[in-house]
């Protein structure tokens, strides 16, 4: 198969653990897009902490941002598609949050808000202190004023240390929201329109190129709907166990350099023979 084009999700797949590109992946992927490949990213994150990764690689494909809900031109640098959550709906969810004292982080076209300080509000500051990304983050701490404030909301990104509580909450929204564990202690929330298959799927008609000949690098359930959406779905080593079952192929973990040595087996070499160097 020759392939045109590949999506790579970025935390625990196209980065490792500190937040950095292995420089064979980069090497690779910079190579790809001289080379006539089409690349684009497509994330749990808003595009202010895509943007920074998608200019170092020379990436200028539309950002898929928060798992689909919404994507970013980066050359326009404007929302040119968007699915935010229906009003409605988020009452009822952050009060059901609120209730079940379950912490969230809820990402809107005006930043970033919670209701509570929290890590994960700490861990979002470093993250974008280390790529030095431009974005709003606001605790409110009374919750009708909050929902007052947030504008569009693209994800509600839940969290507890208790798995079996999130997959509860999880499997009790099915029907009327998009809900996916990102890793095993977050839940991302979105609308039922809203999914990264989907946005793959729209891109692809954009630029003309067939699923069949696509790839995809994730490690997270809430990359399942771009794995059905693609012909080449791989999996990184410390995926979930769902999305390796999921897979074609599966490479080394976010650590590793298994994605470079993929893509130069592919646009250097024309062979999909693939052994990872663990």
């Amino acid at each position: 198969m020759d392939y045109q084009a590949f999506v790579f999700d970025l935390d625990g797949t196209l980065l490792s653990d500190d937040d950095q590109i292995n420089e064979v992946n980069t090497i690779a992927i910079r190579s790809a897009i001289d080379d006539g490949y089409k690349i684009a990213l497509a994330s749990g994150r808003p595009h202010t902490l895509m943007q920074p990764y998608a200019t170092s690689l020379g990436i200028t494909e539309p950002l898929i941002c928060c798992n689909g809900a919404y994507v970013y031109d980066p050359i326009k640098e404007q929302v040119i598609d968007s699915h935010p959550i229906e009003i409605d709906l988020l009452c009822l969810l952050l009060q059901d949050l609120d209730a079940k004292k379950v912490g969230f982080t809820i990402y809107s076209s005006r930043g970033v808000f919670s209701y509570a300080e929290s890590n994960h509000l700490n861990y979002l500051r470093e993250k974008a202190s280390a790529v030095q990304a431009d974005i709003s983050i606001e605790v409110i701490a009374d919750l009708t004023e909050l929902l007052t404030q947030v504008g569009d909301v693209y994800k509600v990104l839940a969290f507890s240390d208790d798995k079996a509580q999130l997959c509860s909450l999880r499997d009790g929204l099915q029907q009327h929201l998009q809900a996916d564990l990102s890793t095993p202690n977050k839940l991302d929330i979105t609308s039922v329109q809203a999914s990264k298959g989907r946005a793959v799927g729209i891109w692809l008609q954009q630029i003309a190129i067939p699923a069949t000949q696509v790839v995809a690098f994730g490690d997270g359930d809430n990359d399942i709907s771009m794995f059905d959406a693609v012909g080449e779905p791989v999996a990184m080593k410390n995926a979930s166990p769902s999305l390796k079952r999921k897979a074609n192929l599966i490479v080394t973990d976010n650590n590793g350099c298994g994605i470079g040595q993929y893509l130069r087996y592919i646009t250097l070499e024309n062979t999909r023979t693939y052994q990872p160097s663990y």
